[in-house]
């Protein structure tokens, strides 16, 4: 069991049976678990970053440069406990980053367990599923159409078509046939075949297993609004600076109150917190759906969520239970019973196709079982000729068999006048039902065409809550599309019976026309059409999101804005997309629709916090120089308020929200045109306390810092408490840490300025006045909810 792979090429697949010791049968339960200890897990070991590197690669980047800038010019000019404040700030924020991002990471890879390749495994003379990391050699498995190869294999049985491109660099598929050896990581693109293991883990030809799930690297819209956000107040703050500057210099300040000044500047305008709250954002974000059975591959794809007005699904699975039965079998010159004999023969367990099996129950319930014929070779069911086949030995005859979408096979057939009438009238009474049919055809091989023998009728049934959940998709206002290879006649019926409307047309009417802004539907989707079908409704400006579980739905999984492969896709499928769906049905896709709109609600409050806090702080600190040609705020000061305003408002990230009621998209205008007006509200009783503090209370500059700090700290709670609402700020309550985290805040601060610690002594009737004069910026909030509404 050491030989490399190539080794079994040249092999016939009876001396690799007898070199594994093994058998056409496959492997025991008991021998296999022997094999597993010796031979170890059927993975290779993914390398890790050295965790004091990770931690460590926090401190290198932009943000964390203008703070160490920041903390070393603070030190430079004789603020040592700036200084050591400022590298405080940095090493917390470097440390919650990095502990969220390991907890999310560690939670994100407990969930991809859940996703590992399944392959059929045949063990104790059964077929059972089982996980592709415990695959040994010797093992018998059966792979299909969309199988993801999870080892270096030989086939036994079968042809298949393998893309092995991201393997070897080949641009087209290959053909392999019996005795052909298949490495781990290719895919099936056509066909079935029955293989024996030959290597696993570290030992297969190229030495690793293919990612299901790949961690996203790029960018999100968020994160470059955000981004886009912070640059804007940088050059604001670096705006502001050169004024105050000028000024400075106009009065003949030294270099260390330049330098303060600098430094103050530059303090307020950083937002040293962010990495962190976007860290927490996400990993609350991708944590929160994953306990709702959704698992984000793509972490973009948690906030690109809330901003779906369109979303495509599969009717079968998603709309429907996906558990077919057969209802009824009408039979055309033949009894019903040789019907169904004649589709057991088109059929394969093996496959665990819900058609094939579904036929197969229902033979078995009648007492049918093969036997009686002999199977000469049999063809799986091709997506693109809509039909499987067999051949047969009947009688010394050899007869083919075909089943597949009755139009189809029809097409194979002699069709007379009353054989036309008989498949015409069933298959509208079975759409009226809402059944899907398989049709039977049986002829002698080499003859000119085959002849229609009787239909099997089958039925997908609605899911019990399919009809509230789309309803609750259009409150979002998401527009739920269906899709479905099934006829317009049946399509149309599950669609009116869920509640999706009935105008349902054929996909291949897109081509003539028909608009598909008015459409409730697609019938007679091909997996390829999925693509052009995401790509129109793009090209209208929706955002879109599709679900697929078929290799050929890999497309138009990676074009959607957000790709959604279902419970039990393919494992091409579930590497296409970005959202893999642990459970089934459309709940999950309501939940997670919701939740991202949740997040990004939560996100939109912290920036318009951000801007509304830098505006306000470097506004009061440039008036204070260009009117008074004073510091209003130390770089102690700043310090204090970044620990208030940016680090215990990280709560933010995790606090209550309501999802919108339609989709929502990143808006940096819309962000600007509400923080603005807000920060000038703010700006205002900001400015007044430091008026009337110096000139009207008559306190000396030092004290008039203190009581300003003491009022920005206090309007840096209302300012939570009003943007994190965009209706009145009292129709909701903040989560409790939140809630927590604002109280502890003002009373610290509180405690600190009237026993005079770090900061200036006040009295308390001085504190009253600062709190009463911060709480004044409420009687902004109904500019705020009529912004809001415009806006968002």
């Amino acid at each position: 069991m050491s030989h490399r792979t190539l080794y079994f090429e040249s092999l016939t697949v009876e001396e690799t049976l007898r070199i594994l010791n093994t058998s056409p049968e496959g492997l025991s339960n008991e021998e296999a678990e022997r094999r597993l200890a010796e031979v170890g897990p059927n993975e290779v070991m993914e390398k890790r970053e050295n965790p004091v590197l990770e931690y460590l690669k926090r401190y290198w980047g932009p943000l964390p440069w203008l703070m160490e800038a920041t903390a070393v010019l603070s030190y430079l000019t004789g603020r040592v406990l700036e200084a050591w404040i400022m590298a405080g700030l940095l090493a917390l924020n470097a440390t919650l980053g990095h502990f969220h991002a390991r907890s999310s990471r560690k939670a994100v890879e407990a969930l991809k367990r859940s996703l590992s390749i399944r392959v059929s495994v045949l063990r104790d003379g059964r077929w059972v599923e089982k996980d592709a990391r415990e695959l040994v050699p010797g093992d018998v498995i059966f792979l299909r159409l969309g199988s993801i190869v999870p080892a270096d294999a030989k086939i036994m049985e079968g042809n298949v078509l393998v893309d092995q491109s991201a393997l070897t660099g080949e641009s087209l598929p290959v053909e392999k046939r019996k005795g052909d050896v298949l490495f781990s990581g290719s895919v099936i693109k056509r066909g079935e075949a029955k293989c024996v293991v030959v290597n696993t883990g570290s030992r297969t030809y190229f030495g690793r297993t293919v990612e299901l799930v790949k961690s996203a690297k790029s960018r999100s819209l968020q994160e470059d609004t955000v981004l886009a956000v912070t640059r804007y107040m940088v050059a604001f703050g670096l705006f502001s600076l050169a004024v105050a500057g000028a000024v400075g210099v106009f009065e003949k300040w030294g270099f260390v109150d330049l330098a303060s000044l600098a430094v103050v500047f530059l303090m307020s305008s950083v937002p040293v917190a962010l990495p962190a709250v976007l860290t927490i954002l996400q990993a609350y974000g991708a944590l929160e759906l994953s306990r709702r059975g959704a698992l984000v591959t793509r972490l973009s794809a948690s906030e690109d969520l809330a901003a779906v007005d369109v979303a495509c699904f599969d009717k079968t699975g998603t709309i429907t239970l996906n558990k077919l039965r057969v209802v009824r079998v009408d039979a055309l010159g033949i009894e019903e019973s040789r019907v169904v004999e004649y589709a057991l023969y088109a059929t394969r367990e093996e496959s665990l196709d819900p058609l094939n099996l579904a036929v197969i129950e229902y033979a078995k319930g009648i007492g049918l079982e093969r036997g009686r014929l002999k199977l000469l070779r049999f063809i799986p069911f091709d997506p693109s000729l809509k039909r499987s086949e067999a051949f047969v030995e009947e009688e010394g005859r050899v007869l083919r068999i075909a089943l597949g979408e009755p139009r189809t096979v029809f097409q194979l057939c002699s069709r007379t006048e009353s054989e036309e009438r008989f498949l015409e009238e069933k298959l509208a009474d079975a759409a009226k039902r809402g059944y899907r049919t398989l049709a039977v055809a049986v002829g002698e091989e080499g003859g000119e065409s085959l002849r229609l023998v009787g239909l099997i009728h089958l039925i997908d049934p609605p899911r019990p809550e399919a009809r509230e959940l789309i309803s609750a998709l259009k409150k979002l206002g998401v527009r739920p599309v269906m899709l479905t290879g099934d006829n317009e006649a049946v399509a149309r019926e599950v669609a009116r019976s869920v509640g999706l409307g009935e105008n349902v047309v054929s996909v291949r009417k897109l081509e003539r026309g028909v608009d598909i802004e008015e459409l409730d539907g697609l019938a007679e989707v091909f997996p390829e059409d999925k693509f052009n079908v995401v790509r129109k409704f793009q090209e209208r400006g929706h955002v879109v999101a599709v679900t697929g579980d078929g290799v050929n739905d890999a497309p138009a999984l990676s074009q959607a804005e957000v790709g959604i492969a279902v419970e039990n896709a393919t494992d091409a499928a579930k590497s296409a997309a970005s959202i893999v769906l642990v459970k089934p049905g459309l709940s999950v896709i309501v939940d997670a629709v919701k939740i991202s709109r949740v997040i990004h609600e939560r996100a939109v409050t912290w920036v318009v916090n951000k801007v509304v806090k830098t505006v306000q702080v470097i506004g009061v600190v440039l008036i204070a120089m260009v009117w008074l040609r004073k510091m209003a705020l130390t770089p102690l000061d700043m310090a204090l308020l970044l620990l208030a305003n940016d680090f215990l408002t990280m709560s933010i990230a995790t606090d209550n929200q309501y999802p919108s009621q339609r989709p929502a998209r990143w808006n940096l205008r819309g962000v600007m045109v509400l923080s603005l007006p807000l920060a000038v509200f703010y700006l205002v009783p900001a400015t007044a306390v430091l008026w009337l503090s110096y000139f009207r209370f008559g306190l000396d500059w030092h004290a008039s810092r203190s009581l300003l700090l003491l009022a920005l700290v206090y309007m840096s709670q209302f300012r939570i408490l009003q943007v994190r609402e965009r209706r009145f700020f009292w129709s909701s309550k903040p989560c409790r840490e939140l809630a927590l985290s604002m109280i502890l805040t003002s009373l610290i601060f509180t405690l600190l300025a009237l026993t005079g610690l770090v900061i200036a002594r006040l009295t308390v009737e001085e504190a009253a006045y600062a709190f009463a004069l911060s709480a004044s910026v409420l009687v902004s909030d109904p500019l705020k909810v009529k912004l809001a509404k415009r806006l968002f």
